[in-house]
């Protein structure tokens, strides 16, 4: 990896161990607020609720800054609602501090997204992407478990306190190593908003929504799971998080070597196989061993479509890449509020296990929805060859 990235993957590895740690100590949160486990997973909810909402907005009110600064300016923001999370005295704080660290979430990966991309070719852009989201992934395999560990041995605020220190440093490193990068070239904001007239890129943030609505009804609420219907003990929670993290940098891996042109039917099968590895989850989840096995699939076969995600997004919106990665974020925003309250409403309505199918029913919605657009956009690229092509809703970039 070229030095010059590592600095953004290692702010994305605080940024995206932020995002995913509450999961992790949703119990300790729910017993020190006195709230339950559905309401304690409101704090995926929110952070994703704003992010979506605020992604957009903050990228179009700095779009013109220089890449570096910027970068810089949401990281210290981060710290200071990492900060105030640490030290949070009620629910109520703790869920403005989240809204303050979701607020950089969206600009920050899209603006790095955009700048891993620029230093390649265009045939490597699915390996920069997948070199921003392994942030993510040593997230899942370092950040959270390590988190939930300390966590539980010394309290949820000493995991939120240490976060804060290590993105001080992912700060300070980015200051000293990512070079100075000019502002995009853009046009007015119009003007990049009209490359959202186009199908590829509704589409695109549609598939999105469900497919990632589905994955965190899974994810928001595994650890419960994990401990009540499987059996595990608390003390193995941390172990089983590095396992998912695991699987999650090897899907990871897999999602970089996937040529462009085969990128949307590598989603679609992915996406087919996750459906079919939730229902293995729900199926073997009573026995500790087989659930654990049935974990580290889950986690790989979402990282394997997880990055294919972005990635589409950006090929098909690629005249306004910045802002069009920051709307791919807050789809993946608003997939994360749909699952987290969907899968609390679940447990709510059924049982913590239900959680399980009922992730892979929104997989599938996903992965019909793709396989529908993949064949429209054969049947529409049959039909043209040959023919002149006319601008309009379906364009579409591969």
């Amino acid at each position: 990896m070229p030095l010059r990235l590592l600095a953004l993957t290692l702010c994305v590895f605080c940024i995206g161990t932020a995002e995913l740690l509450p999961g992790g100590v949703l119990p300790e949160l729910a017993d020190d607020f006195g709230v339950s486990i559905p309401t304690a997973g409101l704090l995926v909810a929110v952070y994703a609720a704003t992010m979506m909402i605020g992604g957009p907005l903050v990228t179009g009110f700095t779009r013109k800054a220089p890449a570096k600064a910027l970068l810089i300016g949401l990281m210290v923001v981060f710290v200071l609602g990492s900060a105030l999370a640490s030290t949070a005295s009620s629910y109520g704080v703790l869920v403005a501090a989240r809204i303050v660290c979701a607020l950089t979430h969206g600009t920050f990966v899209a603006v790095s997204i955009v700048v891993a991309a620029g230093m390649v070719p265009p045939e490597r852009t699915a390996a920069a992407v997948s070199t921003i989201v392994l942030g993510y992934n040593l997230a899942t395999v370092l950040g959270v478990p390590l988190g939930t560990l300390v966590g539980q041995q010394l309290g949820w605020r000493s995991t939120f306190g240490a976060l804060t220190v290590l993105s001080v440093a992912g700060a300070v490193v980015m200051c000293l190593l990512l070079p100075t990068v000019k502002a995009e070239e853009t046009g007015s904001l119009r003007g990049e908003l009209r490359a959202f007239r186009s199908a590829g890129v509704l589409m695109s943030i549609l598939i999105t929504v469900l497919a990632t609505g589905g994955m965190f009804t899974l994810i928001t609420y595994m650890v419960p799971v994990l401990k009540d219907v499987s059996g595990w003990s608390a003390s193995a929670i941390p172990v089983l998080l590095i396992a998912y993290g695991v699987g999650s940098l090897l899907g990871n891996v897999v999602s970089g070597r996937i040529p462009a042109p085969s990128l949307l039917p590598a989603l679609i099968g992915s996406l087919g196989v996750l459906v079919l590895v939730c229902l293995l989850f729900w199926w073997v989840s009573p026995n500790p061993v087989l659930a654990a096995g049935a974990l580290f699939v889950f986690a790989f076969v979402t990282f394997v479509a997880a990055p294919g995600l972005q990635t589409y997004t950006l090929t098909q919106a690629f005249d306004a890449p910045t802002f069009s990665v920051t709307v791919s974020m807050s789809a993946f925003g608003l997939g994360a509020v749909v699952g987290s309250w969907y899968g609390g409403w679940v447990i709510d309505s059924l049982s913590l296990r239900s959680v399980a199918p009922a992730a892979g029913a929104l997989v599938a919605a996903a992965a019909l929805t793709a396989l529908a657009w993949h064949a429209k956009v054969r049947a529409h690229a049959v039909a043209a060859a040959g023919a002149p092509e006319t601008p309009g809703l379906l364009t579409t970039h591969g």
